[in-house]
């Protein structure tokens, strides 16, 4: 079962699937960078939470589709603004993720609630590196950019203690190569961690792919998964076995136990299961539909 949504001269169509089917952004067709662009462009300066602005009914349709893939995706979609430093759209969970209820929802996003991150170090690093690792890609590169830092803890206002997961995609860039205006999505994915603190970073330009670990506080020019590791993650998810894992590849059983054990704690997943989520929501692993 589907329903369209026509943008402009797009259309694109949400699958209602149920429980561990759950489309993901990018097979819903929200990393369409024109058309975020295009929305960004007419909701800026005018749009907040409530504000009953008059759009056309395509530009509805785009913030309908956003909204309901935030719910079925459990998390929080925005269009952010770095030059204004402030949120042209987010989807209505972002105050329900921040910990305010119905009737402590403020009109415009109040950036003291950054504060709510225990430690702001992860943001400092994760903006730096970005910026470097920009900094070396062509303009065509660019535009293919993504990012994900995971891990980083933070107590919102309801006293929950977070994980949160946050994935970035430019779509435009300022005269100096710095991100300018970014699509990105927000989560908490504290089940899916070991408790013990840690965070992670990626980012991806097509094949130049690059990770930062909290662990060895360095950059590493290659992906934060190995390409066998993945091939074992995409059996595992696939339903295989390890024993089956190991004789499809005619490997031992504990040389596949050391590959899933290794990658579990580079990505910090709980279990095999929540490291195979964990590598579909970063974009190593495809999803299933």
């Amino acid at each position: 079962m589907f329903q369209s949504f026509k943008f402009g001269d797009i259309n694109l169509k949400i699958i209602y699937l149920t429980h561990d089917k759950i489309p993901s952004m990018h097979n819903a067709g929200l990393d369409n960078i024109p058309v975020l662009i295009d929305l960004a462009n007419q909701l800026q300066d005018e749009w907040y939470p409530g504000c009953e602005i008059n759009c056309s009914p395509a530009l509805r349709a785009q913030m309908a589709l956003l909204e309901e893939m935030s719910i079925r995706n459990k998390c929080v979609y925005s269009l952010f603004d770095f030059e204004k430093y402030q949120y042209i759209f987010h989807t209505k969970n972002l105050f329900d993720f921040v910990g305010l209820g119905p009737d402590q929802q403020p009109s415009k996003w109040d950036s003291s609630y950054l504060s709510l991150i225990e430690d702001r170090n992860p943001v400092a690093i994760y903006l730096a590196l970005r910026k470097t690792f920009i900094a070396n890609l062509t303009p065509k590169q660019r535009e293919d950019f993504h990012s994900t830092t995971c891990g980083a803890y933070f107590l919102n206002l309801k006293g929950q203690r977070l994980r949160g997961m946050y994935r970035a995609t430019p779509l435009t860039y300022d005269r100096s190569g710095n991100v300018k205006l970014s699509f990105d999505s927000v989560s908490n994915i504290k089940e899916l961690m070991m408790p013990e603190s840690g965070h992670w970073i990626r980012f991806a330009a097509g094949e130049k792919i690059h990770h930062w670990h909290s662990q060895t506080q360095q950059i590493v020019t290659k992906d934060i998964l190995s390409p066998r590791e993945i091939e074992f993650i995409n059996l595992w998810k696939s339903g295989f076995s390890i024993p089956q894992i190991a004789d499809h590849f005619h490997v031992s059983v504990h040389t596949v136990k050391n590959q899933l054990t290794n990658a579990r704690h580079r990505l910090l997943a709980r279990d095999n299961t929540s490291l195979a989520q964990l590598a579909t929501l970063i974009g190593v692993l495809n999803p299933a539909f």
